[in-house]
């Protein structure tokens, strides 16, 4: 009984994030066409991993707001929430949570990176 209850609370779960995910106004993007954007000065990058990944490598010019830290409200609360901006992380999940608290918090031009910073560095 408790598994069909936890089987069924997960896939409640997952319907909620897909239609949360259909819901948004937040588009997607390949990396080399964030790179282009971010090149041509198009839009800003932010770059949502954590200092420990960010130490690795990260795109020049690109902000640095860990989506895993207390901080990252009020590191967002300082941008212009008009002004266009390109979210990243490793692969894409944390990018499209920080997207989504982002898009909470009254932004209104935000872009996914698909495949993240994986995808923009090859």
């Amino acid at each position: 009984m408790v598994i069909y209850l936890v089987l069924g609370i997960t896939v409640l779960f997952l319907i909620r994030r897909v239609l949360d995910i259909r819901n948004s106004n937040v588009k997607s993007i390949t990396g080399k066409d964030a790179l282009q954007a971010h090149a041509e000065g198009e839009a800003t990058l932010i770059d949502v991993r954590t200092p420990a990944e960010t130490s690795h490598g990260k795109i020049q010019g690109a902000l640095e707001m860990n989506v895993t830290s207390m901080d990252f409200k009020n590191n967002i609360s300082k941008l212009d929430r008009s002004k266009p901006y390109i979210i990243y992380c490793r692969s894409g999940m944390r990018s499209t949570r920080a997207c989504k608290i982002m898009e909470k918090e009254g932004f209104t031009d935000l872009t996914n990176v698909s495949g993240g910073y994986i995808s923009m560095k090859y």
